[in-house]
């Protein structure tokens, strides 16, 4: 038996268990009544090309990240590849199980990098061969050697794909391959013709490599034959929808429509042509396209691997349910098969009833094959994590902002060994992110070394370009920026050495960049963003620039912790904190919202453990009222505030004082450690409010939205006013906007009264 021969059968058992998994998926006693669903046809769709890239093409050296969509057969080949038990097939979609979308969070154990959201993980995958690169230019081994990715063409509908194609330095990484799968169907069309042949003249525009599979060998040769290139005209001219209908015809009908002009009159000429083939044959010819071409496939693989110079893709036309019954069915995103259909499929592959899920024949070509096959990519050793210091001895006096605290701290350690983990990154706002320290003294990355064309005239900082760089310029492009981030926060477990990365973006525009920074905690990687300037306090600039719900995004999103500090000491304390998490690979990732606005450091407690304590727990009293005369609980009040609101804070507790109102002021450094430190057995709020003070009502206040410390009052069970920004922001002067906001000093005092009913 030839090789193609056992490949053939390889991919009809592929095709088999990834069909009877979700299959037997939605058969399932369903406990709501839910549809579980499993995306059969999007799966039959790769078959063949995952058949080619798993029992072929791959090497050991070579990560995956597979569609989305592909997830039964993915996991139908991690079993007959030997990566995964096969009682887990039965688990698909249970919970515990395997899961809808491959994912490395979940299933570390079969799948090397996650995907699941439009283009994302396709995007971040490449973006991880940069990182590779940049470990082997400072001096790591190579590993992996190859990402290779397989993405749906509806995919490419997303505009993050081609903002990220357009990154200078993806143009040149030649170990990137992907493979497109063109099925020309999205969830609820077949998508438009231009778009389709559009595709490879887009990528070779980003300097790629394109290999097109539109037709299989059977229908190559038919072309070849007297009249061919007439039926290849036909269907190449055929638009897509078209085409999608002749694959639904009935046979006798196929040929008809073939023959039958736009116009409605007869092509003799094709109709002879076409006299050869038996009604059957010609129905099955004309459904002979390039992505289940396995001897195709194989070659294009083959060259792919050959020719490393810069990257490639496979732009392979593929049957969207092929070899299913709902194959091309404008409905068969969400179909899956019949009791009826299934018992017939079984039928046609051969299938022994009850053994349905059995592997190949250990006595079999099939087995003997895969034995001889090499192994598939496992992650290389950790190296030891890197050193984070506990602290710097940096000084930080008269006013300052939390911003500037934040280029003071990585300037101070970029003087020090322990910096030379850290990898920088920003979308085109370097120099008004507080990075200039940083990449003066550590250079750009760049794959090759360029001369900074004005190193002679003056400048914020020097841009000199080199493979020794340690900061990574991206375009103004958010989702560039988070995905690039979370490659780059993956090292550890995918090349074995640890990166600390650190991304700069102005707070506003988190929400651009969501979806991404989303898909990257997801996939597993950890990784720091410094988002500043946030809030209203940036108040020249306008609504535009002026973030308000961000401080809601940094206490919803899983697998990062979001932190607002108020003094620089803070900065120093919660950025050296959460470095060392992501190297011991034991933390989550790091959200810093910080401000430009300079605030007093006087105003801030003398260093100590406790006061770093609290302020990596969530937050500590800054002012204690208790210790005023005539202290009584009836008249006091609670302030929290997070960020620059510490200032208005204490100037409200002044003004409360003065009206015999006690006020305690407390900075809440996070409001995202507070909110989940609630379900500890003893939550820290409850450690910073005294339990003779549990009748005393709260005002809380940032510059953000309301919402993210609106849960303090319901705590604590008392009664509070929440302040915050809870509308666009406009330009005016920081006193104009704060008091139209309602978070200066005067409407602190307001809410207090209010509360106290005076």
């Amino acid at each position: 038996m030839t090789e193609l021969e056992i490949l053939e059968r390889i991919q009809r058992r592929v095709l088999w268990l990834s069909t009877w998994m979700v299959h037997e998926a939605n058969a399932r006693p369903s406990v709501d009544g839910a549809k579980v669903g499993g995306h059969q046809a999007s799966s039959a769709s790769v078959v063949s090309l995952l058949t080619a890239l798993y029992f072929k093409a791959l090497r050991p050296g070579d990560v995956v990240a597979t569609k989305a969509h592909a997830a039964p057969a993915f996991y139908a080949i991690q079993f007959l590849r030997g990566r995964l038990d096969g009682a887990r097939l039965t688990t698909l979609r249970e919970f515990g199980g395997l899961q809808a979308y491959p994912s490395r969070r979940k299933n570390p154990d079969v799948v090397d990098l996650s995907t699941g959201s439009m283009g994302l993980g396709a995007v971040m995958t490449t973006f991880g061969a940069l990182a590779t690169r940049y470990l082997v230019d400072h001096g790591a081994a190579r590993s992996p050697e190859r990402f290779v990715v397989m993405v749906g063409d509806a995919e490419l509908d997303e505009g993050n794909v081609w903002e990220a194609l357009g990154e200078e330095p993806l143009a040149q990484l030649g170990d990137v391959l992907w493979i497109v799968d063109v099925n020309r169907q999205s969830l609820d069309r077949v998508i438009p013709d231009a778009r389709t042949r559009q595709l490879a003249d887009l990528f070779r525009a980003h300097g790629w490599r394109v290999r097109e599979l539109r037709w299989g060998g059977r229908l190559e040769a038919a072309f070849r034959r007297p009249g061919g290139e007439r039926l290849r005209r036909r269907l190449e001219a055929m638009p897509g929808r078209e085409y999608q209908r002749l694959l639904r015809l009935p046979p006798g009908t196929v040929r008809k429509t073939l023959v039958t002009t736009p116009a409605g009159a007869l092509d003799a000429d094709l109709d002879r042509a076409l006299a050869g083939f038996p009604d059957d044959a010609l129905a099955s010819l004309v459904a002979d396209v390039g992505g289940h071409d396995l001897a195709s496939i194989l070659e294009a693989l083959d060259e792919a691997e050959r020719e490393r110079g810069r990257p490639a893709v496979i732009l392979a036309h593929t049957i969207k349910g092929w070899g299913l019954p709902s194959a091309a069915d404008p409905l068969n995103h969400t179909m899956v098969t019949s009791p009826a259909q299934i018992a017939e499929l079984r039928e046609a592959f051969g299938i022994v009833p009850g053994e349905e899920w059995a592997g190949f024949d250990p006595a079999g070509d099939e087995a003997a094959y895969v034995r001889r096959l090499p192994p598939l990519w496992m992650p290389p050793p950790r190296a030891a994590a890197p050193a984070v210091p506990r602290a710097l001895d940096e000084t930080y006096e008269g006013a300052m902002s939390t911003q500037e605290a934040f280029g003071r701290v990585l300037g101070a350690l970029a003087r020090r060994p322990e910096g030379d983990a850290i990898v920088t990154v920003s979308a085109d706002v370097a120099v008004t992110t507080h990075l200039a320290g940083w990449i003066n003294r550590t250079g750009v990355y760049g794959l090759h070394a360029r001369p900074d064309p004005f190193a002679d005239a003056p400048q914020a900082m020097a841009w000199r370009e080199s493979p020794s760089g340690r900061h990574i310029e991206l375009g103004i492009a958010e989702h560039n920026l988070f995905l690039l981030l979370g490659a780059l926060g993956l090292t550890a477990e995918v090349s074995g050495t640890t990166l600390l990365p650190i991304g700069t973006l102005y707070d506003p525009f988190v929400p651009r960049g969501l979806d991404a920074l989303y898909h990257a905690l997801y996939a597993g990687g950890r990784f720091v963003v410094a988002a500043t300037p946030s809030g209203v306090t940036l108040s020249p600039e306008g609504g535009a620039h002026q973030s308000v719900i961000t401080p809601s995004i940094g206490v919803a999103l899983p697998a990062i912790a979001y932190f607002e500090p108020s003094f620089a000491r803070e900065v120093e304390w919660i950025l050296l904190d959460g470095l060392a998490a992501i190297a011991a690979r034991e933390g989550e990732s790091l959200y810093l919202r910080l401000s430009t606005r300079a605030v007093d450091q006087a105003l801030a407690p003398p260093p100590s453990e406790a006061y770093r304590d609290a302020v990596l727990r969530g937050g500590y009293r800054l002012s204690d009222a208790r210790e005023a005369p005539a202290y009584a609980v009836d008249r006091a009040v609670h302030v929290f505030a997070a960020g620059v609101m510490v200032t208005e804070a204490l100037a409200a507790s002044r003004s409360l004082a003065a009206q015999g109102v006690f006020a305690n002021v407390f900075v809440v450094t996070s409001p995202d450690r507070l909110y989940r430190g609630l379900r500890a057995p003893r939550p820290w709020l409850e450690t910073l409010v005294a339990a003779d003070e549990e009748d005393v009502p709260v005002v809380s206040v940032l510059d953000g939205h309301s919402h993210a410390l609106g849960f303090l009052g319901s705590a604590l069970g008392v009664p509070q006013q929440a302040l915050g920004v809870e509308d666009f922001g406009q330009s005016g002067a920081r006193a104009d906007l704060y008091r139209h906001y309602g978070i200066d000093a005067a409407a602190i005092v307001a809410a207090a009264r209010t509360l106290l009913a005076l």
